[in-house]
C-alpha cells in the first residue's frame, strides 16, 4: 500500500482549486463584458456575474475587474499544481506568486465587503466566499512552510 507524497496531494489540490477559481472567473468576466459591449444582460445573468459588487454600489467593471483577478489567481493555481505534480523547480516560486497574489486581492475584497457593502443576503454570501478565498492562501502557505521545515529536517 502506497501512500501519496504531499507534493501530489498539494499539487492536486491546488489544480482543483484552479479549475474552480477559472471557471467562476471566466463565466462572470464573458458575462459582464456582454452586458458592457451590448449594453444589457442578454442572459439575465446579471446577478450571478456582479459578484456582489453592484450590490455595493459599484459598476459593472469593478466586477469585471474582480472576475479578471479570480481568473488570474485560477491560472496560478493550476500553473503551480501542475509544477508540484511533476516536482519542477518553478512550482514553488509560482505557488508563493499565488499565496502574495491571493492575499493582495483577497484581504482588500474582504475589507470592502466588511466596511462598505450593504447588509443583506449577498453581502453575507460574498462575506463567506471571500472569507474562503482568503484563507486558502494562508492554508497553502502553511503547507509549505510544512513541507520545507520537513525537508530541512529530513523526514
Amino acid at each position: 500500500m502506497s501512500t501519496a507524497s504531499p507534493h501530489r496531494v498539494l499539487g492536486w489540490l491546488l489544480i482543483v482549486a484552479g479549475v474552480v477559481g477559472v471557471v467562476t472567473g471566466v463565466l462572470p468576466l464573458a458575462i459582464n463584458g456582454m452586458r458592457v459591449v451590448l449594453g444589457h444582460d442578454p442572459l439575465n445573468a446579471g446577478d450571478t456575474a456582479s459578484h456582489g459588487v453592484e450590490a455595493m454600489g459599484l459598476s459593472v467593471e469593478w466586477a469585471m475587474l474582480s472576475s479578471a483577478m479570480g481568473t488570474f489567481l485560477g491560472i496560478l493555481l493550476l500553473w503551480a499544481g501542475y509544477g508540484c505534480l511533476r516536482q519542477h523547480e518553478s512550482a514553488r516560486l509560482v505557488t508563493w506568486i499565488y499565496v502574495l497574489g491571493g492575499l493582495m486581492v483577497n484581504v482588500p475584497d474582504m475589507l470592502i465587503f466588511v466596511f462598505g457593502a450593504t447588509p443583506g443576503p449577498m453581502r453575507t454570501r460574498m462575506l463567506i466566499l471571500d472569507g474562503i478565498a482568503t484563507v486558502f492562501p494562508v492554508v497553502v502557505a502553511t503547507w509549505l512552510l510544512c513541507l520545507r521545515r520537513q525537508a530541512a529536517t529530513g523526514r
